[in-house]
């Protein structure tokens, strides 16, 4: 069983060497390794030549014009060969027996992807001790996405990895919509493709600096909730759409993504029972917090509510008084 490996890279040629090591010393051998620059400005285009040139017959290098992730992907996808498709970023990390454990799982079992756990490093590689990337999920993916709306519980793209005839039903990729987290256009389509296998062992480390795609030290917190509830109503669009054309009977819908529901409550600034009696329900159901989790956001979801009932009742006396 042939496994490809993507590497999708911009910019990042300090991490690269890492990544591609990283893949050259698995204990599972039967790979190749298709790295897709996306029109880096920094050194990565020399350190990919130079990687390509050490191992000749492992490394596919293909230099294209910067189109965003989501068209890195389909050039690697297109590019692809292996079986199985395993994603890796260009700033992560594989543990050395990451391939041969999910190999064994697709070889002894019907699922459609496996994904597993990360570790968090930091820039220099070291170990951020006590965090953890992802959770256990159980295999019906598809109804956790439709219970939660699309909310984002999951493993980022290096703990990603999917049988071939699967993605041919995902790809291609709006390289336009998905320019950037495309591991949730992946997690959320193969979700209604078959089993999902969730692997509750550490097989990666994800890189936490401060060029992280996600990361936007300079933006104002405003205009940044903006882009993450523009994303998420993005996805949960494309996902239906992908759903009809599929066939797929299922539909998600945004209303229970908690997440978007209680930021966009925080947004308005004003008591309304109605809502937040809804969120209310919707945190003590979250199926992402244990217990605890549950009576602590509740609590803290009710003390900031009451702000707002509390200055509805003085705008109210207010007026009166005027």
């Amino acid at each position: 069983m042939k496994v490809s490996v993507i590497i999708s890279n911009y910019n990042y040629a300090r991490y690269l060497p890492a990544a591609i090591d990283s893949v050259i010393a698995q204990t599972y051998e039967n790979t190749e390794i298709i790295v897709v620059d996306d029109g880096s400005k920094d050194d990565s285009c020399q350190v990919i030549l130079q990687l390509s040139q050490k191992y000749p017959n492992k490394i596919k290098a293909i230099f294209q014009a910067n189109q965003g992730q989501g068209a890195a992907f389909n050039t690697g996808f297109e590019a692809a060969s292996g079986d199985i498709i395993a994603f890796l970023d260009a700033d992560d990390v594989w543990k050395p027996n990451k391939l041969q454990r999910i190999v064994d799982i697709f070889k002894s079992s019907d699922v459609v992807g496996v994904m597993h756990m990360l570790e968090n490093i930091d820039g220099n590689g070291k170990l951020i001790k006590g965090s953890i990337v992802g959770r256990l999920l159980d295999k019906n993916l598809a109804r956790v996405i439709v219970e939660t709306g699309n909310a984002w519980c999951f493993p980022p793209t290096s703990g990603l990895a999917y049988r071939r005839d699967v993605l041919e039903k995902v790809f291609p990729i709006d390289s336009v919509k998905w320019r950037l987290c495309v591991d949730g256009c992946l997690i959320y389509c193969t979700a209604f493709l078959g089993k999902i296998k969730t692997l509750n062992e550490v097989l990666a480390s994800y890189r936490i600096h401060g060029a992280n795609n996600f990361v936007r030290y300079d933006e104002e917190i405003s205009a940044q909730e903006a882009k993450v509830r523009a994303g998420i109503e993005m996805t949960n669009k494309y996902i239906n759409e992908f759903l009809e054309r599929i066939g797929h009977p299922s539909r998600v819908d945004i209303s229970r993504n908690l997440q978007y529901r209680r930021t966009n409550y925080y947004r308005r600034n004003e008591w309304d029972f109605k809502e937040a009696w809804a969120i209310s329900n919707l945190i003590l159901r979250w199926r992402f917090y244990n217990s605890q989790e549950r009576i602590y956001y509740f609590v803290r979801f009710w003390l900031k509510n009451a702000r707002f009932l509390f200055s509805s009742i003085s705008y109210a006396k207010s007026w009166k008084g005027s």
